[in-house]
């Protein structure tokens, strides 16, 4: 896992004993918590407008409104930004997944997923095409493996090859979508990844009557 820089341990409201002592530093870990987030928004906001192949500490820097110095007490280089932004996403995707499951005793549709992951869909893009190398990719395959042996009291020996293939499928649809101008709604990809990953090609080619 790439280094991510320096992180601040948060004390609790019990470790604050002292008016001056722990609540300044309360105080402190608030305040780099707030900056660490803001040079992770500056990332977000240029990629959002730019890509990602040209982003530069210097510009991350700047738009997050602190100088290079403070951005490299909190990450080493650019790939620990990126890094660092991988993990929490991915933190983020499982948090969301393994509730889904939960909350639909197991029984979550691909339709239910898809449609929860939107919000994510344009971040998830921004990784994946600055993805060369496609490690990101094999690092959600891996945890959705995880992620899908824990919550199932049984799992089929075969879940790993069935997990890191509906990924795949998932997001070569996403960037697919995405690099050909979104040609269809959200609602639209959502009900496609459904029907392919379900019923397969031959389905979803049927119900769009190219095949009889």
């Amino acid at each position: 896992m790439p280094h991510v820089g320096k992180r601040a341990f948060a004390p609790t409201g019990t470790d604050r004993v002292s008016e001056n002592g722990e609540t300044e530093m309360g105080k402190h870990v608030e305040q780099t918590d707030l900056t660490r987030q803001s040079i992770v928004d500056a990332f977000w906001l240029i990629a959002k407008n730019g890509g990602t192949s040209r982003i530069t500490a210097s510009a991350v820097a700047g738009k997050a409104g602190v100088n290079r110095s403070t951005f490299y007490e909190y990450f080493p280089d650019m790939d620990g930004l990126t890094g660092y932004i991988e993990s929490t996403l991915t933190e983020e995707l499982k948090t969301l997944i393994g509730g889904l499951y939960i909350k639909y005793n197991l029984n979550c549709s691909h339709r239910d997923l898809a449609k929860a992951l939107i919000p994510y869909y344009e971040r998830l893009t921004i990784l994946l095409k600055r993805d060369s190398d496609r490690r990101f990719l094999l690092r959600i395959q891996q945890e959705a493996v995880e992620l899908f042996s824990r919550v199932t009291e049984n799992p089929d020996p075969m879940i790993e090859y069935e997990i890191a293939y509906l990924v795949a499928a998932f997001t070569g649809l996403l960037l697919y979508w995405d690099d050909t101008g979104r040609k269809i709604d959200e609602d639209s990809f959502t009900e496609l990844f459904h029907t392919l990953s379900i019923k397969g090609l031959a389905a979803q080619c049927t119900d769009a009557e190219i095949l009889g």
